[in-house]
């Protein structure tokens, strides 16, 4: 059940609008264990339009000569190699460098998210 939402007029009402939103997904992630647990216990649950269950994400991790590799194969197929081959901003992290020195490679992008942090204390 949804509830309504007035307009938010004043700071004080965005904060308790902000707190009752953490107090829901703090809810929410409790339900989800719950809900987790039975499924762990007596299989998938429909819910009409959904299936709660267990689904697998498959990525994959090169090793440095396979890159190589599969940058070569790529370049003899046609397919330039730099286009569809990226470095993860975790990755990015473990260089090292700064913004000066990456900025020589190639141009920043941002991108906005709405969410929330913890406090730096």
């Amino acid at each position: 059940m949804l509830m309504a939402v007035p307009k938010i007029r004043s700071r004080q009402e965005a904060s308790e609008l902000a707190m009752e939103i953490e107090r829901m997904e703090a809810s929410l992630k409790t339900l989800k264990a719950e809900l987790k647990r039975f499924v762990d216990q007596n299989g998938a649950i429909e819910t009409g339009e959904k299936v709660w269950n267990y689904n697998t994400a498959v990525s994959w991790e090169f090793h440095e000569s396979g890159l190589k590799e599969m940058a070569t194969q790529l370049a003899l197929e046609g397919i330039n190699p730099w286009a569809v081959m990226t470095i993860s901003a975790a990755n990015l992290k473990k260089i090292g460098w700064n913004e000066d020195v990456l900025r020589q490679f190639g141009q920043k992008k941002e991108t906005k998210r709405f969410s929330s942090k913890q406090k730096k204390s």
